[in-house]
């Protein structure tokens, strides 16, 4: 049985290779690298791949020359992409007569590479290749209620990034005016905040305790040290949350 791998990438440039590749970690995509057509031939050999992502001017044999022996001499239908230095409207045509699905130009651009996985490689990747890992924030609850609507996701999220910022700065603001009432006030206001971020687990004994206004100084200054952090490495998770999700609309 074949090896499975999502990508390979034929590309002799280093540079290209490591942004491609440093692209690809971003996602649960499986890929491998060759610099040449005919290290491509022979990884089509043994290693059955859902795309092909092809520099046109490789060294040896082409671009173009590998695509019409992919598709004429091997028959295989897998996916074809292009890669140029040159302008889309000068190797378009050329790129669809050899047998390639679609083509991009150099400087490669994250949001364009995206769209080309998105549009060629399977759902369940795609799904998994837009679950970026977070150590703070779980969206298992914003998931659930948003349906995959990814507008609903973004506008959600991009409100918990404006609100906990208020939050945090009234909460900072009632602790250096010693004005417990409305310190308890803004604690019990943020505990509604956190939740659609899925942060309920990391801090809702903590703003219990300084909502119930019982705690010394000291452990008033620990607690809140301890949201402000939380709080922050949420917000830059959340933004980059929607930054994917700008990438994911895009196309």
């Amino acid at each position: 049985m074949m090896q499975q791998v999502d990508v390979l990438i034929a590309e002799d440039n280093l540079i290209d290779q490591k942004i491609l590749s440093t692209y690809l970690a971003e996602y649960d995509i499986t890929y491998m690298v060759v610099d040449s057509g005919e290290a491509a031939l022979r990884k089509l050999q043994s290693v059955a791949f859902k795309l092909l992502l092809l520099d046109i001017s490789l060294p040896g044999i082409d671009g173009y020359q590998l695509t019409k022996m992919i598709r004429e001499e091997m028959e295989i239908d897998t996916p074809i992409v292009a890669i140029t230095a040159y302008s889309i409207d000068e190797a378009k045509d050329k790129c669809f007569a050899s047998g390639m699905n679609a083509c991009f130009s150099k400087p490669i651009s994250k949001i364009e590479l995206v769209g080309m996985l998105t549009q060629f490689l399977p759902k369940e990747k795609l799904t998994s290749a837009q679950s970026r890992k977070f150590e703070v924030i779980n969206l298992s609850y914003l998931k659930e209620i948003s349906l995959g609507d990814l507008d609903y996701e973004m506008e959600i999220t991009d409100k918990f990034v404006e609100t906990i910022e208020s939050d945090l700065l009234d909460l900072e603001d009632s602790f250096l005016s010693k004005n417990r009432k409305q310190l308890s006030i803004v604690a019990h206001r943020t505990l509604s905040t956190i939740y659609i971020m899925g942060l309920k687990s990391k801090l809702e004994s903590t703003l219990c305790a300084i909502e119930r206004a019982d705690l010394s100084y000291n452990e008033l200054k620990d607690n809140l040290e301890h949201v402000y952090e939380i709080c922050q490495m949420a917000k830059i998770e959340a933004q980059l949350f929607i930054e994917d999700l700008k990438i994911c609309r895009h196309y």
